[in-house]
């Protein structure tokens, strides 16, 4: 009888050391995933940050580089350089921020916080948010960025390129596929375009304005889906007053703009089915 109890106690505590064994891994694989876990939040806040601490570094070597450069022309490469790996930088960064930015619109107020926090982050490295419409949110330098950095050390097209591009910057242009700034305003970056490919026909920017410049015209002539410049989804089809008004003050303003023959064509056809086909056609003249 006392060599079965004897059994029995040697089963039971070999049981409990077992189980006391198999406690000790599992609380040392849960301790091991929670600190996985940790190390795996802070290596993505630590990547965060080193790519916003990298985007301040590579801007200040820049201004250094600028003052070595031999002429101006070299300023103009290196701002083309720079724009380029910038912009490649920046989807990183919007890549890794993508949570937050997701959240933008949110209501509650732990998202509101987060999003409070990286605006006030991206505001140090002269950075800011770029609400784009539809709930998107993209992460882009300040308005004047590029031009306080280049505006002495390129040639006087590039310097006046970023310079208009510093200033159309303080605003969104359009967004839920409408307009943001007034038509009359429009207008007027439609001219300050025709005004810069006239005072320098030779420029090396002369194609990417010309491609921006169509699209403001068109822009300015018919509208966007959400704030077009005529009525023609009814039988009954019209002008608004209101752009009638604007195509006036423009054909006043600006008698001699290759952008006049494109309203008095635009109002004489705005009904046709083809008036975007006709538009075109007289553009590609231009």
């Amino acid at each position: 009888m006392r060599k079965f109890f004897t059994v029995i106690t040697c089963v039971i505590l070999l049981s409990s050391c077992k189980q006391t064994d198999n406690k000790s891994v599992q609380n040392k694989e849960t301790t091991k995933k929670d600190s996985t876990k940790v190390e795996s939040s802070t290596q993505t806040a630590q990547s965060n940050s080193d790519l916003l601490e990298q985007f301040s570094k590579n801007k200040n070597e820049i201004v250094l580089k600028l003052k070595t450069l031999p002429n101006k022309e070299a300023g103009n490469a290196l701002y083309e350089k720079y724009i380029e790996e910038n912009n490649t930088l920046l989807g990183q960064i919007a890549e890794k921020e993508s949570g937050i930015l997701d959240k933008f619109y949110n209501e509650d107020e732990a998202d509101k916080k987060a999003v409070k926090l990286l605006g006030e982050k991206l505001n140090k490295h002269q950075l800011e948010f770029w609400e784009i419409g539809e709930g998107y949110v993209e992460i882009e330098p300040v308005h004047d960025f590029y031009y306080r950095i280049f505006k002495d050390y390129v040639t006087s097209d590039y310097k006046e390129y970023l310079y208009l591009k510093s200033e159309e910057n303080k605003t969104l242009y359009s967004a839920d596929a409408g307009l943001v700034i007034s038509f009359k305003d429009l207008g007027d970056r439609v001219i300050s375009w025709e005004n810069f490919m006239t005072k320098y026909p030779d420029s090396k920017l002369i194609s990417s304005v010309k491609d921006e410049y169509k699209n403001y015209q068109m822009d300015y002539l018919v509208g966007q889906d959400n704030t077009p410049t005529a009525e023609r989804a009814t039988d009954e089809k019209y002008i608004y007053p209101e752009n009638i008004q604007e195509f006036n003050r423009f054909m006043k303003k600006y008698p001699k703009s290759p952008t006049v023959p494109l309203i008095n064509l635009f109002m004489e056809n705005f009904k046709s089915e083809s008036i975007f086909d006709l538009l075109r056609a007289e553009q590609d003249k231009l």
